[in-house]
Order: C-alpha cells, then structure tokens, then sequence
C-alpha cells in the first residue's frame, strides 16, 4: 500500500476558508471585513498562479501586494514621523524600511502561520522552501541562514492592501493593524536595547543600514560587571562586518 503524503511542516493547506478567514482576522488584532471584504481577503489569499474561475483574479492578487506595499510604507513612515519627533529624515527611512522589508514580512507570516491559508496550485518546491524557512524561524533547522520565500510577503502585503480598502483607505486602522501584525517592531528603542534579536528580524537585507545606525547613535547603558558599574558604548566596534557590527560581539568597555 502506498504511504499516505502529508504536507511539509508550514506548508499545510486550510481548506476551509471560513476558518482561513478566521485565522486572519485573528492576526489582525481582531479586525472583521466587512460583507464584500470577504472577497477582497480571499483575492489577497489566492497565489497568482492559481488557476482562477473568474477572469481577472491573478490581476487583483497582484494589485492588491502592489497596494499593500505602499500602504505598509504609509503606515510605518506616519507611526515614526508621530511616535518619535527625534528621528531625522535618515532613521525615519531606515526604520520604515527595516519593518517592510521582505525578510522582515517573510517572518511575520510565518509567525501567523499564513502560508496555509494561501491557495495555491501545483507549488510543490514552493512549498518545500516555505517549510525549510519555518523550520529555521521557529530554530528547528541549524544550517546556515535561509532567506524567506519572497511569497511569504507577498502575503503579508496582499493582506494589508485588502484591510486598506476594506476600511476605506482609513490611515488609523491601517496603523494599527500594521503594528499589531507585524510585531515586534523594529524601533530605535529596541535597536538599542536588544539589537541583535531586533537584526536577526532582517536576515541580509537593510541589515547593515541599521547596523550603521546602531553606531550612529552610539548606545550607552549601565551595567553591573563584577560588582562595578560601567557604560558600554558602540564606538570602536572595527569595520562594520556582520560578525563585530550586526553581532554586536566586540564592545568596548569603558569605566563610567
């Protein structure tokens, strides 16, 4: 008897797509579409190489990620600009482009576990790739890094283009469905704070922009070594490789 197929690991398929809608408004933070929003999410979960009924459905998938696109950057670009009137024009450009990066959204779906609720048609390697990146978000794969499948945030933006319209083009839920979906968000606070999980967020890419940030800002914070307090500072961290910036491994310390 042939052995039973099952799907690789973050590449199942919900068949049911109520409940795939479900799934989705749970990510958004509880956001409900209205009547006619249903058909606008079901475009945004449907790759565009799924062979549609309709005439016309590859177009609004894809026009949905180029509107979800845009509106991820709007979003992002408003909640700095109010959030922190410190920012220049060079960190509010960093930092919105940090948080819709397509590294960046290919983690996000796969936290929300969005990828089984696309449908999709005779995308077996796809789906192969998209398994392998899951298991290295979720640190169940040790080999070297990989980077997410660019339909991974296709989804994301697909989403966020539907939510857009679906709540006529209305900047505060879009705001808020972005920071909800997309966390954690990638701020300067953080960047500080916990720099390392927060670059991990990028894989390769806009990875040294904010590592040059990171030095820019030159980051002092007080510690306790061996009973003394001392400030750590990010000067002097070398030439800007990924193994002494982005890993933040080789500080120098200073007594305070």
């Amino acid at each position: 008897m042939q052995q039973q197929q099952h799907p690789a690991p973050g590449a199942e398929f919900v068949a049911d797509r109520d409940a795939a809608r479900a799934e989705v408004e749970r990510a958004l933070g509880g956001y409900s579409f209205r009547d006619g929003g249903a058909l606008l999410l079901e475009d945004a979960l449907t790759h565009s190489v799924h062979p549609r009924d309709e005439a016309g459905g590859r177009a609004r998938h894809q026009r949905l990620e180029f509107l979800g696109d845009a509106a991820l950057g709007l979003a992002f670009a408003t909640i700095f600009y109010r959030d922190d009137p410190g920012l220049d024009q060079g960190d509010l450009t960093v930092l919105r482009s940090a948080n819709v990066s397509t590294q960046k959204l290919a983690r996000v779906a796969v936290r929300r576990r969005l990828y089984p609720l696309l449908r999709r048609y005779n995308c077996a390697p796809q789906d192969h790739e998209v398994s392998r990146f899951t298991k290295s978000v979720e640190g169940l794969y040790s080999g070297d890094p990989i980077e997410g499948p660019r339909v991974l945030a296709d989804i994301v933006e697909a989403i966020v283009g539907a939510v857009y319209l679906d709540s006529k083009l209305d900047l505060e839920v879009l705001q808020k469905v972005a920071k909800l979906l997309c966390e954690p968000i990638i701020t300067k606070k953080a960047l500080l704070e916990d720099p390392e999980s927060m670059l991990n967020e990028l894989g390769g890419e806009h990875r040294e922009d904010l590592e040059i940030k990171i030095l820019a800002w030159r980051k002092v914070a007080n510690v306790v070594d061996d009973g003394r307090e001392q400030a750590i500072t990010t000067s002097g961290l070398g030439n800007g490789s990924e193994d002494e910036v982005g890993k933040l491994r080789t500080i120098r310390i200073e007594e305070a």
